[in-house]
């Protein structure tokens, strides 16, 4: 059971959401030509259907009054040399405010993770000028997806560009041999999918950018969700090491900080313990948890007895194999039988606790927010469906609206498919790329240490959903703590716990906490200039 669930992890670990809303309102220029790009054959090839630095430039008004942002969007691909025989082209979508001083206006690259997903989770559902509507309780409301203007988009305070790694979004990899034969359908990208390949494609884009853009002394920050923000740790210390490129900030949203404190097999400890805070929260918000919930609105503060609990008592019974003492509490946390926990020594993985925890109800929760619930569609299987409900749910609107939007609103339009989200990237990804001694679990830890040293004004900010199953808060939690960082350095990381998931900011008020505490985050840049909101 557990190896299902650590194949599932694998496979889905991402930034996923977005939705539906109310119609959108971003004003273009008229007078712009649309970008179309298109091959009149049967099979479009990619050289034809994504010309290298061809660019759709719009104009746009967000808002009205004193709060109106007017600004200008650019969708295109830049060019990426990986080797003498191989071009990627890497698209992205830029936002700059109209009028502002390149130098000292903020600049931030934004990464979703899987690997395999596009930034469009994050683009289109919290820091864009346009978003997809969410119910505020974080829960879908029905298709179609519609837009709106985002009057919390985080363009108040730095210009954004959202980039989708190779595989992704429209991001493709062309062959350019001397014999002029094309590679194997696929095989240009495979060559991109590993820890350091996809790292060094993404450093030669930010290189890339900042020179075509003459952005090179502006204040520059990354972000990255899920897989994301395990890019945005490494990337920090390559940028800054062997490009030139210092990051001011990096925002680390739902990140794996070490996969080996959350994968691994009935023999390691950590993974157990790192989820059990967020199974407590979930149990509690569907009153399941023995006792009442309770009502200090800390979340962290509530959880404080699980935490210690957790590292006290859970970790010692389980390297001690004493795990028969603690099963009664562990039942009154998880809300699951005491039979049930007993029969699996309290080594509950996430699927099984989704799959259990509404069980007598006919209901499954997801994965990546424990809040959300569904019907379970077969009852009698010991596990949930291999595909999280909650993900397909969110891709299929995703699909629609990030389609609709950016040929209608931004006036780029091909014939090659958008990849929301690919599966293929996480299920061919070289993992042994990113392990120094090719054993074990990669990890980002070190490198976020590293960075932090070589640049005592580096801030690190990471945010967690509490509901996340899927890279659950404890874990960064214990894994900062690990780190020690020197005190002179200690006060720039923050960590921070709301009220969601995975993707805490499709519920209305995680998403406002996360853009306040954004802005402040922002701000401690002294060239940072905040733009107000009505």
């Amino acid at each position: 059971m557990r190896e299902r669930t650590v194949q599932i992890l694998l496979t889905l670990l991402i930034l996923i959401v977005l939705q539906a809303g109310v119609a959108g309102k971003a004003l273009c220029d008229d007078g712009k030509e649309e970008t179309h790009f298109k091959n009149e054959g049967k099979n479009p090839g990619i050289e034809e259907a994504l010309p290298p630095d061809k660019m759709a430039e719009t104009e746009h008004v967000l808002g009205t009054g004193t709060s109106a942002l007017r600004y200008r969007a650019m969708a295109g691909t830049l060019p990426i040399e990986i080797t003498g025989e191989r071009e990627c082209r890497i698209f992205f979508i830029s936002y700059e405010l109209q009028d502002e001083p390149h130098d000292s206006r903020p600049l931030t690259f934004v990464f979703n993770g899987g690997p395999g997903a596009s930034s469009a989770y994050l683009h289109l559902a919290a820091l864009g000028p346009m978003r997809v509507v969410f119910h505020k309780d974080g829960s879908i409301p029905a298709p179609p997806a519609r837009l709106t203007e985002n009057m919390h988009t985080w363009l108040r305070f730095t210009d954004l560009v959202f980039v989708d790694p190779v595989g992704t979004g429209y991001s493709r990899c062309v062959s350019t041999p001397s014999d002029g034969k094309n590679e194997e359908k696929g095989k240009k990208e495979t060559g991109v999918w590993g820890v350091q390949e996809d790292l060094t494609s993404l450093a030669k884009f930010i290189r890339l950018y900042l020179t075509r853009n003459d952005r090179w002394l502006c204040p520059k920050f990354l972000v990255g969700e899920s897989y994301g923000g395990f890019r945005v740790a490494a990337l920090s210390e390559l940028l800054t090491s062997d490009y030139g490129i210092c990051p001011n900030g990096i925002v680390l949203l739902s990140p794996v900080l070490e996969f080996g404190y959350i994968m691994g097999d009935d023999f390691s400890l950590l993974p157990w313990i790192v989820t059990l805070p967020s199974y407590a929260a979930t149990a509690m918000y569907h009153k399941k948890a023995v006792g009442k919930r309770p009502e200090s609105g800390d979340r962290r503060a509530d959880l404080k007895e699980v935490e210690d609990f957790a590292v006290k008592v859970f970790l010692p019974a389980l390297a001690e194999a004493r795990t028969s003492e603690i099963e009664h509490r562990i039942d009154s946390y998880t809300g699951l039988p005491e039979p049930f926990v007993s029969r699996l020594q309290c080594r509950i993985s996430p699927g099984l606790f989704v799959k259990e925890l509404l069980r007598q109800d006919g209901r499954l929760i997801s994965i990546y927010d424990g809040t959300w619930k569904a019907i379970d569609p077969d009852p009698a299987s010991p596990l949930p469906p291999e595909k999280d409900l909650l993900l397909v749910d969110v891709n299929t609107l995703v699909t629609a609206g990030f389609n609709s939007y950016v040929r209608e609103e931004l006036k780029f339009k091909t014939d090659i498919p958008y990849e929301v989200l690919n599966n293929q990237v996480s299920r061919k990804w070289n993992w042994r790329s990113g392990l120094d001694s090719g054993q074990g679990f990669a990890g980002v830890a070190g490198d976020i240490k590293s960075s932090m040293s070589m640049n005592k004004d580096l801030k690190v900010f990471i945010a967690h959903g509490v509901f996340d199953l899927v890279t659950p808060y404890f874990g960064s939690v214990l894994i900062t703590r690990q780190m020690s960082l020197d005190p002179a350095i200690a006060s720039n990381l923050k960590l921070k716990v709301y009220e969601g998931g995975h993707m805490f900011y499709t519920h209305r008020q995680g998403r406002l906490d996360f853009f306040e505490d954004a802005k402040e985050f922002f701000g401690s840049t002294p060239a940072s200039a905040l733009l107000p909101i009505d």
